[in-house]
């Protein structure tokens, strides 16, 4: 089949145009001429399945190296080509050469998500034509995606304010939306390779779902100080006032819903504040609702949100190990907990361990619990940091930088607080490496928030990872130690003195 042939049965007015012209050339020249001069790339295939067109700007912006002959390839040489281009590019990039090649041999529209490629932001398409032929197109949106980028830093903004709202009157809580909203990506994540719920997980849910997340406790802004910072156990009136944050959260992001166009994560976030205390053999609260009746999102906040709240620790009770909450989740699988859920969560749990850089040990301890809890969560960031680069996960970079900018303010707060009433001689020294350190990342998040490209932001992963091992080589393991032995030998003084 001609060129021209197939280039009609989809172009036929800007055919018409380049017509009106009044060139002497013949039309299939002058088409063809006009489809080189293009920003889009394309590709045409016959019915055959061998190429039969395709333009300077669809090798360029697929980055196939000239010296590759594309002429009457066929559609699986082409897919093969585009694997060994932009393999670790794309992600799941053989999920979407399979579904490019269904596309193909069933002549149905092809439309994935917008992927990145050596700093430009890519969109494909792949249509079929009449009588069996098929045509690809690959477009720079690169613009489209930094405006995106920047409604999207808004929206962090605004979620991040909304949460600090919530977690400010229970100074308690440190960073328990971000660890929360680490764990709800991770569970998310592996729920998709798993294959479970795949009808509703998509790139854009996992998007959606962390930021989301971080909302999940919004509503405990209208829960009464006497209730919400009460020391001991609540009475059953203070408990049903407690429980009602749930609903009162769902309403509040509805109304903010009403007057935001957010890109759907406030929608969901609404969901997640209305149903994170639903059980999944019903008995939670507010509506009692059971199994898929409660909202996905809802279901993996639910395990995150029990999760973190058992291994943390509080002045007011010791953290669970991590051992003892995956055994009490493991025992309310099917109870509290969807049992799809409860294995992805071990899956992400068993990969931590094999992942992990480093590792706690005892004789990183300070001698306190709040202070030592504190710098085993700075692990825990390094290593998901170092997870981070590995799988080029952008969302969980973006919530473990956000969440180390916060570290900095709270930990460095309650170390100094500490040190002031054990009376440290060196305080002031200590402050200043803090304030250092505070700046580095300060400086860091400001770099990561206004950088657009994800080869730049790579490399700011890189560089995070550095500070972070410095970090803990030569304040925590050095510079801590220094007020460990000092506090120690205060209190051996006071002992002697008895």
């Amino acid at each position: 089949m001609e060129n021209v042939n197939l280039l009609k049965c989809q172009t036929r007015q800007g055919l018409a145009r380049l017509n009106e012209k009044g060139s002497g050339m013949e039309q299939s020249q002058l088409f063809e001429a006009y489809l080189n001069q293009t920003s889009r790339g394309l590709m045409l295939f016959d019915n055959t399945g061998k190429v039969v067109f395709f333009n300077r700007q669809f090798q360029e912006l697929f980055r196939i190296p000239r010296e590759e002959s594309l002429e009457r390839i066929s559609f699986e040489q082409l897919l093969a080509i585009l694997e060994q281009s932009v393999v670790g590019i794309w992600q799941q990039t053989a999920l979407v050469t399979a579904e490019l090649r269904r596309s193909h041999k069933t002549q149905t529209l092809f439309v994935p998500d917008d992927f990145f490629m050596a700093g430009l932001w890519l969109a494909v398409r792949g249509r079929p034509m009449e009588h069996g032929a098929y045509a690809l197109s690959i477009t720079d949106v690169t613009s489209h995606h930094t405006t995106l980028e920047s409604l999207h830093r808004s929206s962090r903004t605004t979620v991040m304010a909304l949460a600090e709202l919530a977690e400010s009157r229970d100074q308690t809580t440190g960073d328990h939306v971000l660890r929360v909203a680490r764990m709800t990506h991770a569970i998310t994540r592996k729920l998709l390779e798993l294959g479970y719920c795949s009808e509703i997980i998509n790139e854009r849910f996992i998007k959606n779902i962390a930021l989301a997340s971080i909302l999940h406790d919004i509503g405990k802004v209208t829960t009464p100080d006497r209730i919400l910072l009460k020391a001991g156990p609540l009475n059953p009136d203070e408990r049903t006032v407690i429980q009602q944050h749930s609903e009162m959260g769902c309403k509040l992001l509805q109304r903010l819903n009403d007057f935001l166009d957010d890109d759907g994560y406030l929608a969901m976030a609404m969901r997640i504040a209305g149903s994170h205390h639903e059980k999944f053999a019903g008995s939670g609260y507010p509506t009692g609702v059971a199994g898929d009746q409660i909202p996905l999102e809802g279901r993996i906040v639910a395990l995150a949100d029990v999760f973190d709240a058992l291994v943390s620790e509080r002045p007011y009770k010791h953290a669970w190990s991590e051992e003892e909450a995956r055994d009490l989740i493991q025992r309310e699988s099917g109870r509290m907990f969807d049992p799809r859920i409860v294995e992805a969560f071990l899956a992400v749990l068993d990969e931590r361990r094999q992942t992990n850089l480093i590792v706690w040990t005892p004789d990183m301890s300070v001698g306190d619990r709040i202070l030592d809890f504190d710098h085993r969560n700075l692990i825990a960031l390094l290593n998901q940091v170092y997870k981070s680069i590995q799988q080029r996960d952008v969302i969980l970079f973006n919530l473990v930088q956000q969440e180390l900018f916060n570290y900095t303010l709270g930990h460095f707060n309650r170390e100094e607080v500490y040190l002031r009433e054990k009376g440290y001689p060196q305080l002031d020294r200590h402050v200043k490496v803090h304030q250092v350190l505070t700046r580095k990342v300060r400086d860091m998040r400001h770099r990561f928030l206004t950088e657009v490209n994800l080869n730049n932001q790579q490399q700011l992963g890189d560089e995070l990872l550095n500070l972070l091992s410095g970090w803990l080589r030569e304040h925590i393991l050095e510079e801590d130690l220094k007020y460990y032995r000092f506090v120690r030998s205060q209190a051996a003084d006071m002992v002697e003195g008895e």
